[in-house]
């Protein structure tokens, strides 16, 4: 599983560079793309002031491997916290 974090951008400590997203906006351009933005940052930002942001550009594959991993995700982390109430003594839950 460490080598799952091999490619990843980590500080100098060795901890992963990860930043909380904010928002996300999807577009469709033409009938064959779909453009995502993830708007990042650990506060969201003042009136003006710009939004740092990812702005992708995806093709059906792509969106359907990624709807496909975010679920699969998604019912990991479901399936994570049910496991660690079944699991935790009465009143710690």
């Amino acid at each position: 599983m460490a080598q799952r974090f091999d490619d990843w951008e980590k500080d100098d400590k060795g901890h992963l560079k990860v930043w909380p997203m904010l928002a996300f906006t999807t577009a469709l351009f033409g009938t064959d793309k779909v453009g995502l933005r993830l708007e990042i940052g650990t506060q969201q930002p003042k009136p003006g002031e710009p939004v740092p942001a990812l702005q992708l550009v995806l093709d059906p594959a792509q969106v359907r491997q990624l709807g496909e991993a975010l679920a699969e995700a998604e019912a990991r982390l479901a399936d994570a916290r049910f496991t660690n109430l079944a699991t935790s003594r009465p009143g710690n839950a």
